[in-house]
């Protein structure tokens, strides 16, 4: 059994938000979906169809679960993400190593690690 404190979804959404603020600074927002507390942050607005890449003045919630979408979710659903573009590039193919080492430190701070379900998603776990 576990001794690990569980996050609460106030910490989780405040991971989510780090993420997806670390992406925009970097300018990888773009094409990534980051699924946590029954919702997802996005760059694809389903309303008007448009994708909004590195924008933060169309920072797009909707709900959603990861589960519709690939097959490799964590069980006990802490926070996944799915990706194509310079998001995959950075984390399965090395590309920006520097940027990768601080995309893995913010996990790190809230007690997590990922694994990739596929070279395009991942799920988190507690250390």
């Amino acid at each position: 059994m576990s001794t690990v404190a569980k996050l609460t979804t106030e910490q989780i959404e405040n991971l989510a938000k780090e993420i997806r603020e670390f992406l925009l600074e970097h300018g990888l927002w773009q094409d990534v979906d980051i699924y946590f507390n029954g919702k997802k942050y996005t760059s694809y607005d389903p309303e008007n169809g448009e994708y909004y890449y590195n924008d933060r003045e169309h920072l797009i919630e909707v709900a959603d679960q990861p589960e519709r979408h690939f097959e490799y979710v964590n069980p006990e659903h802490i926070l996944s993400m799915s990706f194509e573009g310079p998001v995959c590039e950075m984390l399965y193919y090395g590309i920006l190593p520097s940027v990768r080492r601080e995309f893995d430190k913010i996990f790190e701070r809230y007690g997590l690690y990922y694994e990739f379900g596929h070279h395009w998603n991942f799920s988190c776990y507690y250390i």
